[in-house]
This record gives structure tokens, C-alpha cells and sequence, in this order.
């Protein structure tokens, strides 16, 4: 097998020796990257585009060859290769070509969800991205706030710092299990699911591809993948400082400084940004502010052209977040006023759905992350290393009764490390019908988990408990590869796998327990897209997801000392149009996935565990469309839709101490719980010259969350009916600087990210993580 990849190696670097690769960045005048730049070779039809940093890579087979630069608004360029590996190219705007009406959104979006730079509009996978100017415009600044303009995406957070619940396509994440999407941050895995919690700032792409990508993202890509790239070093010196306030005592300070160390070689980035929120939700008992937040976030790039054929780069970054945690309201009520008939009800009233815990909850994550990124050219092939290092360090102390009363509290302190190496070969050669790239991957991943409590005077105490005290171990070592080849000019096939071999250990000095497994995970990925016309795409994708099992602190009657590995098998049919002279964009898919062993969670707070339990086999149904328009030069309107029918198959049977099993077959033909049946969002965006030196940027977006089981049994009293939430941003720019207003949930609306019924986990109350109220504030930043 090694011989057999060693020689495959050789022959394709062999076959390239004859193309000339030339790489080069494309900005504008006030050095900023432009994303989706034509690059062509002059009186042919093949180029490139350059990506959302403005990096492009062509070849070509002759010296004399002339390649032609070019963008919406800008005036072209021409520049002949006479020998040379790197061209930089600085495009001057054209006045003329900016009075044309043509719709800026998903159509001018550079994206990389299957690892290449493409034109979202020519990709064919269900993609939602937006590049910096979008970003900006929108207000993006956590996986949250990008979430809600996403299709059969929901991401919500509750309990502590960093613990996350992210539903994609009708597969929701589980507390003590992975995320059902890789998240991946400049093109590195990171796998620890606390992560999605960090705040996002400096952002050149962020992304988002829908169906199962583990041919190409690897294990946990059983729903999809994120992929964010922050802003890279750049050779022209720019700097950025924002201070920003808001309600609920919101501080902001912000920093970014970009420039040459030694100019076209060397270049470094600099960001930092601290945030402080005293809070905005109380506890009645304790009459103090439970969601507070402090925040601080450093990271620093270097990159250097060692050669015109061999760049390298590092990046280091540290965060640290306190936080409130475990502030979980009380016995929410129905809307009737009863626990029966009604479903959930928000609204706080009268000793119902209030936060009056006797501990003031706490938590904090601190984050060191840093990855060493070599590129070298082989002429008409790229090859790439990237090794990465990733310490989390979480902790929590809070109530575990939620009362008044001097009950039960709970602590927990986690530790991961993760160690990323992979080595990646792709095709750089524009000149082909094939597209390839192939590589291989390894990983390290240790996980120290300790939990804790105390029951007090009032539950029979003061008693001090352990529940849990393990590490685990994942050892994965994959081999991968992707392929693209065009059958003819408007039909293209694809076809990719992974194939990764996992061990995992487990070490348990609680119970006293050792235990080891393997697993051997094939994930394949087979696409066909036919470009019916210059503005039609049509596709079909089948994709295979996996996303790892583990083990659980003990055997209960709720769950197994061990939980299976959860496997999806997904169909789509998509499509991509752009109309109306590129003013209308409108793109759909429908899908349909079978998922064995899917994993729950669920806390048995008659023994203090919690852990992570299998259905057997569950199904989803759903499709998604979104739309933008441009309506005038200075509008645009914008909607998506998504529904996911997901229901539970066969339930199965798990748990069993002294004989005693729990039986979810009982659930068969229910909803599969935290799992939204639709969203729906909708909103205007401007942007228009006031005068010659005051430009305008508005956004406003109406998110809408479908109605939510929040157990198996589907009952009323658990199911929360669907909610919008509204959010807004306006900005002024004058020069260099810009004023910004914005405000979330600007209806003040009350909602749920978590529910959970007592009545299935051994507790008198239900309890419930209420979301954040009416947020606003307002920023000022300059660039210099």
C-alpha cells in the first residue's frame, strides 16, 4: 500500500514537470484582498479567480504567455509571465463599471468547501458563505450569529463556557459527544466542540457546507463542516483599532496591525480583542447578574516566502473566558398556565421559569493554539504541510438543583490536547479536465475529564460525591483523496473517500476501569453536477458521515458504559440559478439521510452521571432554499428556508443495572429531540454613498426557529412552538473611520436554548436555559 501511494506520487509530479505555475496575490489600492478576481490567460478561456485573501495559482506552459487580471469595478490589467513564479497585482477602481446594476451576494462569494477556491455559485455542495465585506456588513462575530442566516442550522449554547449544541440537517449535537460538523479554521481540524464558543473577529470567509463531508473534512463531518479563515498577513502596512459599548455593561476594544518585516518576504498579522458584559439576566433569589462574560483573545501570524516556491507560515493564539454558568430557570409553565396541554412558555412569571439558584454559577475556558503551515510548489502540483498543537483547559462550579434551598452543586474540570499532522498533494495544473488532491492525516487526542459535587444541610448533607474521574485517548491515523474530472464541458464528476482508523482507550480511576477499542471507518463521497447553462447548476451527491463513539463514566438504567460510533448515509439533489442579469440568485436542495446509532445524552441525577446513549436507526427528510435579490443599486433582499423532518426509527434498548434496561423502542416514529422541523429567515441589506467622503451599510435580518421537541416522547409540555428573533445593523464611514449601531433581539423576545424534564431524569422540576434579552450597542473604529 505505501509503495503503491509512494509511486502515484512520484508519477503525478513526474506528468507536471512541464507546466509553469505562477501564484501571486490581487489587492486594491488601500491594500485590502480582493476575493474573486479573474485571472485568465489571455485569448483562451481558462483562469482562475483568486481567493477570499486575494491569493490566486495558474499555470501555463509557456514564458510568453500574458495573463489578464479583472474584477467588477475595477480597471483591468494585463501582465506577461516572461519567467517569473509570483506576480502581485494592485487593481485601481473605475468609476464607470460601478454604476452597473449587479447583484453582490452569493454570486461574487469565494468559498473552499471542498478545499479549493470556487465561486460558491459553481460548487456543488449546498454552501452558505460570506467574505469580509459581508461579514462586516452582517455583524459576524461568533458561530452563533452566523448560524441565523443559515438554512436547518441552529446553534445554541447553555450550562457553562464552551458547552454548545449545534443542530445541522436534523443531527443535533449531544452534550459529552462531538459536533455533527467538522470546524475547521485555516484549513486546520479543530476538534474539541467547546471551541465553537470563541469569539471570531479579523475574518476573511466564513462557511458553511451542508451534507455529510468526510471524504474531505474527515471523522464528525457526519452533517457537514465550518470552515472559518482569518485575514492573512499582508506586505502593505494597515492597522485598525475599534472600541465599542452596549447594554448589559458591554466593553469592547479591538486591535489589528498587518505589514512587512522585510517587504515581499516576510510579513506578520497582529489581532487582539478584549470584551467585558456585566450581564442582563438576574437571579431573583441571589438579586445579582448571572450571564456575565469576560473575554480576552490574542493571535499572531508570520509568513515568509523562503523562496518563489516555498512559503511558510505559523500562527499562535491564546483566549481565555470567564463566564456565568448552571443560572437554569425553574418549572417552565404551558401556555395554558398548566403542565398539560400547552407547549413551553417562555415568559417568566410568578415562581415559574425564574432563575433563583443559591450558587452564583462560574466558568472559564482558556485556549492555546498554535499550527506551522508549509507550502511548496512542484510545478503544476502543491504540496502542503500543516502541524498543529490545541490545549483547552475548561472548568465549572455552580448549582445542580437550580433552588433556593442549600441542595446539590456541581463542579467539573476538563482538559483536551490535540495534535494535528497531515501532508496534502493537489493539483495546481488549470490546464487539465482532471483535478485531484490526495494525503494523509494523523491525530492525537487526550482527554482528562474530572466531575464532582456536594450535597448540603438540606438535601441530608453537607456530603462531598465524585461522578466522574477519567482520560480518555483517540489515536486516528487517515488516508484521503478527491477527485474531479470533466466528462465534458458542462458535465463534471467527483468522487472522494477517507479511510480512518481509529483506537480509543479509556482510563477510569473512579470506577477502577480500563478499556480499549478500534474502528475502521470507510467514507466515501460520489457527486455529478451538469452546468445546464452559464447560470444553471444542477447536482447529485451521496455522502457518507461518521462521527466517533466513547465511553461513558458508568453503567446506568438510562445508558451503556460504552456508546456506539454514529454512521449517516445521505442523498441530495440540489440546484443553483442566477437570473435576471446576475440581479436574482435562487438555490435549493433536497435531501435524505439514514443514520445508525445516532447518539442522546441525558443526565441520571439519581446516581449523578450523565452520558450518551444510540438509537439504533433514525431517518431525515427536509430541503432548503435560499435567495437573494438586488433590487435597486442600493438594496438587497435576502431569505432561506429549511425543513428537516427527523424521526426516530427503531429506539432500541440501552442501560441495565441489576437487569434494568430502558426500552426507547417506545419512541418509534417520534421526533428525534432538539432538532428544529424548520427555520426561516429573512432581510433587507444597503449600501450606498451619502455623499463623495460618507458612505451608508445597513443589515437587517429576521430569524425564525420552527417548533422543538425537547424529549422523545414528543409531548407538549416539552416542545417549544417556533420564535423569531431580530437583529439589525447600521454603520456610517467617513475616510478611514466608521460608526456602527447594531442590536440583537431587538424585539425582546422570550426564548429557550435548553429544556430538560425532570420527570425523565429523576428530579421534581423541569429547568430550562433561557436565551439573552434585547441587546444593543454601538462602536467606533479607524484604520490607519
Amino acid at each position: 500500500m505505501k509503495q503503491t501511494i509512494l509511486l502515484l506520487f512520484l508519477l503525478i509530479t513526474t506528468l507536471s514537470f512541464s507546466q509553469i505555475t505562477v501564484s501571486g496575490n490581487v489587492i486594491d489600492n488601500n491594500g485590502e484582498p480582493i476575493a474573486g478576481a479573474n485571472v485568465i490567460v489571455k485569448g483562451t478561456s481558462k483562469g482562475v479567480i483568486s481567493d477570499f485573501n486575494g491569493n490566486f495559482q495558474i499555470s501555463t506552459t509557456s514564458n510568453n504567455t500574458i495573463l489578464e487580471f479583472s474584477f467588477l469595478g475595477f480597471e483591468n490589467q494585463e501582465v506577461k509571465v516572461d519567467g517569473k513564479s509570483r506576480i502581485d497585482i494592485i487593481l485601481i477602481e473605475s468609476l464607470e463599471s460601478l454604476n452597473e446594476v449587479t447583484i453582490q451576494g452569493f454570486s461574487g462569494v469565494i468559498g473552499k468547501s471542498r478545499k479549493r477556491t470556487e465561486n460558491i455559485q459553481t460548487t456543488a455542495e449546498s454552501v452558505t458563505a460570506l467574505n469580509s465585506e459581508g461579514i462586516e456588513s452582517a455583524g459576524i462575530t461568533d458561530v452563533s450569529s452566523f448560524s441565523a442566516l443559515v438554512p436547518n442550522l441552529k446553534f445554541n449554547s447553555a450550562q457553562a463556557v464552551g458547552l454548545n449544541f449545534i443542530t445541522v440537517r436534523g443531527i443535533p449535537q449531544v452534550r459529552g459527544g462531538d459536533a455533527p460538523l467538522a470546524f475547521v479554521i485555516d484549513g486546520v481540524t479543530i476538534p474539541d466542540p467547546s471551541l465553537l464558543s470563541q469569539e471570531l473577529y479579523d475574518l476573511a470567509l466564513v462557511e458553511v457546507v451542508k451534507g455529510p463531508q468526510g471524504a474531505l473534512y474527515g471523522k464528525n463531518a457526519i452533517g457537514g463542516a465550518i470552515n472559518i479563515y482569518t485575514k492573512e498577513p499582508t506586505n502593505k502596512m494597515s492597522n485598525r483599532v475599534k472600541f465599542g459599548v452596549g447594554n448589559g455593561g458591554n466593553l469592547q476594544a479591538q486591535f489589528v496591525s498587518s505589514g512587512a518585516i522585510k517587504e515581499d518576504k516576510v510579513f506578520y498579522r497582529f489581532s487582539t480583542q478584549y470584551k467585558n458584559f456585566d450581564g442582563l439576566l438576574t437571579n431573583e433569589f441571589l438579586d445579582k447578574k448571572v450571564d456575565f462574560s469576560e473575554d480576552f483573545n490574542i493571535r499572531g501570524q508570520i509568513k515568509a516566502r523562503v523562496t518563489n516556491n516555498f512559503t511558510i507560515g505559523a500562527t499562535f493564539q491564546h483566549f481565555n473566558i470567564d463566564g456565568g454558568a448552571t443560572y437554569y430557570s425553574v418549572n417552565p409553565i404551558g401556555t395554558d398556565g398548566e403542565f398539560t396541554g400547552g407547549v413551553l412558555n417562555p415568559n417568566p412569571s410568578e415562581g415559574d421559569n425564574v432563575i433563583v439558584s443559591d450558587v452564583l454559577g462560574r466558568s472559564d475556558m482558556k485556549n492555546n493554539y498554535g499550527n506551522i503551515k508549509m507550502d511548496y510548489n512542484l510545478k503544476g502540483a502543491n504540496l502542503q504541510s500543516i502541524t498543529s498543537f490545541n490545549k483547552v483547559d475548561r472548568s465549572t462550579i455552580g448549582d445542580l438543583d437550580f433552588l433556593e434551598l442549600d441542595g446539590l452543586t456541581q463542579g467539573e474540570e476538563i482538559t483536551t490536547k490535540t495534535f494535528n499532522q497531515e501532508l496534502r498533494l493537489s493539483n495546481t495544473n488549470t490546464d487539465t479536465k482532471f483535478d485531484w488532491s490526495l494525503g494523509g492525516f494523523y491525530q492525537n487526542i487526550k482527554k482528562n475529564v474530572y466531575q464532582n459535587g456536594t450535597t448540603g444541610v438540606d438535601f441530608g448533607g453537607p456530603d462531598a460525591y465524585d461522578t466522574a474521574d477519567y482520560v480518555n485517548e483517540t489515536n486516528t491515523i487517515a488516508l484521503f483523496g478527491f477527485g474531479d474530472y470533466k466528462i465534458t464541458d458542462k458535465l463534471t464528476f467527483s468522487a472522494g473517500f477517507r479511510y480512518d482508523i481509529d483506537k480509543f482507550s479509556q482510563v477510569d480511576d473512579l470506577f477502577v476501569t480500563s478499556s480499549e477499542r478500534d474502528n475502521n471507518e470507510f467514507q466515501p463521497k460520489v457527486s455529478l453536477s451538469y452546468q445546464a447553462s452559464k447560470k444553471v447548476l444542477l447536482y447529485a451527491n451521496y455522502g457518507r458521515g461518521y462521527r466517533n463513539g466513547g465511553y461513558n463514566a458508568d453503567l446506568t438504567d438510562l445508558f451503556n458504559r460504552e456508546f456506539d460510533d454514529e454512521t449517516s448515509d445521505n442523498y441530495e439533489f440540489g440546484f443553483k440559478t442566477t437570473t435576471w442579469n446576475d440581479r436574482l440568485i435562487f438555490n435549493g436542495s433536497v435531501f435524505s439521510s439514514k443514520l445508525t446509532n445516532q447518539q442522546q445524552y441525558i443526565l441520571d441525577l439519581n446516581t449523578f452521571i450523565a452520558g450518551v446513549y444510540n438509537y439504533d436507526e433514525t431517518k431525515v427528510f427536509g430541503f432548503e432554499f435560499e435567495t437573494r435579490a438586488r433590487l435597486t443599486n442600493y438594496l438587497d433582499v435576502f431569505a432561506s428556508f429549511g425543513s428537516s423532518d427527523a424521526e426516530i426509527v427503531e429506539g432500541g434498548t440501552t442501560g441495565g443495572t441489576d437487569g434494568t434496561t430502558t426500552d426507547n423502542s417506545n419512541y418509534n416514529g417520534n421526533k428525534t429531540p432538539f432538532v428544529p422541523v424548520s427555520t426561516f429567515g429573512i432581510g433587507l441589506e444597503s449600501s450606498f454613498n451619502i455623499t463623495d467622503s460618507v458612505k451608508f451599510n445597513g443589515f437587517i435580518n429576521l430569524d425564525t426557529t420552527g417548533k422543538t421537541y425537547y424529549h422523545e416522547s414528543n409531548l407538549a409540555k416539552h416542545t417549544t412552538d417556533a420564535y423569531s428573533l431580530l437583529d439589525a445593523r447600521i454603520g456610517f464611514s467617513y475616510k478611514n473611520w466608521k460608526l456602527d449601531f447594531w442590536g440583537k433581539n431587538l424585539t425582546d423576545k422570550q426564548y429557550y436554548q435548553e429544556f430538560s424534564p425532570g420527570e425523565f431524569v429523576g428530579s421534581p422540576d423541569d429547568v430550562a436555559w433561557r436565551g439573552r434579552p434585547l441587546s444593543i450597542g454601538t462602536a467606533i473604529s479607524l484604520r490607519f
